[in-house]
């Protein structure tokens, strides 16, 4: 480390004595050291690692993720995805050539699904004669196999099973020559990219830098008398003229700078204080908000519970208070008949004894299977999401098939229900969790909507109505289920989704229907649901489904039992 000692001025050695390591000796000014740069890494070369780093990493770092997920996608689409497709079909298609023996046609159908070359085995067994047909591809076997069982059943009787083999050589083979060409181009692609801008880089800004930096250099030392010349008007230019602009301020910015150091102490204690006492206000406040917050959600837990709590308890009481004064009354006729036993028993005590237990026991059983009825349908509010099926289907056709099964719960009364739906509204979705809907709307409207108007006065009307949406982003279909009946009151609008909200509680009405006809709209079809009402004209219920289901119904549908 050396120093450098150049004559100056009065007025540079007033803008030197501030500095570090400024000194003063027999009129010289000695400056800050300059630093021996030997062993660390140059500018241009730490630029140009950086370039180099800037535009590799990039490549190393997301190219794998990018190599993998493409990879991966590949795989689904060429090996599991097919996989699971064949083995569906084979599970659904071998079932009545194993019942009916039929190896030849069996035989067939496997040798057509064997015509795509990732497929390497298919074995049909049957449950009790062993092996029923196979094809195989040798040539294809080793390490990359996955496989799918699936059981073949008949009248839900398991008769054997069917196993298919795939192998993922062709999709790897492939996808590593094609990622081989891509790194390749890449490559060169990064080399030019890495020459162009270092090139530039090294004409642009290299150059200029290195002259501004001999001008630094010179002011450092002193020599404040000579102006820093920009090599070009661009904006190193401008920092050139910016860096003299500094040359002539820099003995006023030096006055003003003992000024402020003599007040910065205590303004920067006034402010430490003024903000030590405003994060304190803050924190008490968010502490309060915090503390309102834990006790809105607490009441609003608590409402729901006790909600819960008196809607189960409200209708299950009727049933099991009856179960449980019967088996009483049971209980005592009993130890009536053995105390008469005892006695001697006739036939009249025999025979009432007989008469009085099986009135009660159909008494308990009833009372049992209308609580188990109730217990049910709390259940059905939480949805169960393992077996709901997903096909395609014509929605005409299901509201048809739906309204059909119901035909029994709605003969001997007057209501009419009228279907206006066009024939070829096709979807791609759940119809038992659809169907479910249909009969929890069509069941409410003739439980509330017709229930004040006896069927000899007026006939309702209910009117199923269907149409394609064109001004929706995606496919959707609007399904508006309205009646003719007495109408919702406005205050009970915003509640009639909530569970066990009934106007007939305790009158066949257990508050769970519109409930779960919400939980299936927007969790299992990925719709959405309003109703519109005023008294003595009517309701609508208005749907609007996707015409197809979203993926994460799909990945985890519903079972509605």
């Amino acid at each position: 480390m050396q120093y450098d000692a150049t004559p100056c001025n009065y007025a540079t050695f007033r803008a030197k004595f501030s500095l570090p390591l400024a000194l003063t000796i027999s009129g010289n000014c000695v400056v800050m050291p300059k630093k021996n740069r030997s062993g660390t890494l140059s500018l241009r070369n730490a630029i140009a690692l950086g370039i180099a780093l800037g535009i590799l990493l990039p490549a190393l770092l997301i190219g794998p993720l990018v190599a993998q997920q493409s990879y991966t996608a590949e795989y689904d689409v060429r090996v599991r995805g097919p996989l699971r497709q064949y083995a569906s079909m084979l599970e659904q298609t071998m079932a009545p050539l194993v019942w009916n023996v039929d190896t030849q046609a069996a035989q067939t159908f496997i040798n057509s699904v064997m015509q795509n070359p990732d497929v390497v085995s298919i074995v049909v067994e049957d449950a009790s004669s062993g092996s029923f047909v196979r094809a195989d591809r040798p040539e294809r076997g080793g390490d990359g196999l996955i496989r799918e069982v699936r059981a073949i059943k008949w009248n839900e009787v398991s008769i054997g099973k069917v196993t298919i083999k795939m192998s993922d050589k062709l999709v790897r083979a492939e996808y590593l020559q094609s990622m081989y060409k891509l790194i390749a181009a890449l490559l060169f692609q990064l080399l030019i990219s890495f020459v162009l801008v270092l090139l530039l880089f090294q004409r642009r800004i290299m150059h200029p830098v290195r002259q501004l930096q001999e001008d630094v250099d010179r002011l450092g030392e002193g020599q404040l008398e000579y102006a820093v010349q920009a090599a070009r008007e661009d904006e190193l230019g401008d920092l050139a003229h910016g860096v003299d602009a500094m040359r002539l301020k820099l003995d006023d910015l030096i006055k003003q700078q003992a000024a402020l150091n003599a007040s910065l102490e205590q303004r920067v204690t006034d402010r430490t204080l003024a903000l030590h006492t405003s994060n304190a206000e803050l924190g008490s406040t968010l502490e309060s908000l915090r503390n309102a917050q834990m006790e809105i959600q607490r009441s609003e837990r608590l409402a729901a519970l006790g909600s819960l709590v008196a809607g189960v308890a409200h209708e299950l009481n009727t049933p099991i208070g009856n179960s449980v004064t019967v088996a009483s009354t049971l209980h005592e006729l009993s130890a009536e008949f053995k105390e008469k036993m005892e006695h001697g028993l006739t036939r009249s005590t025999l025979t009432n004894y007989v008469d009085r237990s099986s009135q009660a026991c159909d008494i308990l059983l009833r009372n049992l299977t209308i609580a188990d009825d109730l217990i049910g349908s709390f259940k059905r509010v939480a949805v169960d999401r393992t077996s709901a099926q997903r096909r395609q289907f014509m929605l005409d056709e299901v509201v048809k098939e739906t309204l059909l099964t119901m035909a029994t719960s709605f003969k001997g009364n007057l209501h009419e229900i009228k279907l206006e739906i066009p024939p070829e509204i096709k979807m791609d979705s759940y119809p038992g969790p659809f169907g479910q809907i249909l009969s929890n709307l069509v069941n409410n409207a003739m439980l509330h909507a017709f229930a004040e108007h006896p069927q000899t006065e007026q006939t309702g009307q209910v009117v199923i109505t269907a149409e394609l949406l064109n001004d929706t982003p995606d496919e959707q279909v609007q399904l508006i289920v309205s009646d003719n009946g007495s109408g919702i009151a406005e205050d009970n609008l915003g509640r009639i989704f909530d569970p066990f909200f009934t106007t007939k509680l305790g009158r066949g009405g257990s508050g769970l229907g519109l409930n779960i006809v919400y939980n299936i709209v927007s969790d299992v079809l990925g719709g959405s649901i309003r109703v519109e009402s005023r008294l003595g004209l009517g309701t609508r219920f208005i749907l609007r489904l996707p015409l197809h289901a979203p993926s994460s119904a799909e990945s985890s549908p519903y079972q509605l039992s």
